[in-house]
């Protein structure tokens, strides 16, 4: 689970670089890789990553135009938002077996509980604990010869509808 979960963080710090180079080189920026690769780097922290990258790239881009540094930032931001929504839960839940709703909720407890450190792990840990109690349950199904399957349950409240008439 947490290779899975350094290869999901990875795939996505890659489609990130690529949209901002992308992206640097349609508002011809100046040093497009040397941002990309600082943009790219500092997404691997979660959360704020991205953000600490921005700092340096926005200083150096104020140098050589404030304009530019302007619609970086906005970019950026736009960019992060496009990331820590829909890119990296898709890839992390996919990677970790656990839903994109569920790396947003881990990512944001982890943080709460525990700073930047709880927002590196809290993934990988949830879905650790999401895989044993999902063999926990699992186990108490089979015990009691029940389907583990949870369409088996879709739409019936939570009862097997056949048992329930007897």
């Amino acid at each position: 689970i947490f290779i899975g979960f350094i290869n999901g963080k990875l795939i996505s710090a890659l489609i990130v670089g690529i949209i901002c180079f992308i992206g640097v080189s349609i508002m011809k920026m100046p040093y497009p890789m040397l941002i990309t690769v600082i943009i790219t780097v500092t997404d691997l922290i979660p959360i704020f990553g991205p953000y600490i990258g921005t700092i340096p790239c926005a200083l150096l881009l104020l140098l050589y135009d404030p304009i530019k540094c302007v619609y970086f930032v906005l970019f950026i931001i736009a960019l992060q938002m496009v990331e820590g929504n829909i890119i990296s839960p898709k890839i992390l839940g996919d990677s970790t077996g656990i839903s994109a709703f569920w790396v947003v909720f881990a990512i944001v407890l982890g943080g709460g509980l525990f700073g930047i450190v709880g927002m590196l792990l809290s993934v990988p840990t949830f879905a650790v604990i999401h895989y044993i109690l999902k063999r926990i349950f699992e186990h108490f199904l089979r015990k009691k010869n029940l389907p583990c399957d949870t369409s088996a349950y879709a739409g019936s409240g939570g009862l097997i509808i056949e048992e329930a008439k007897d």
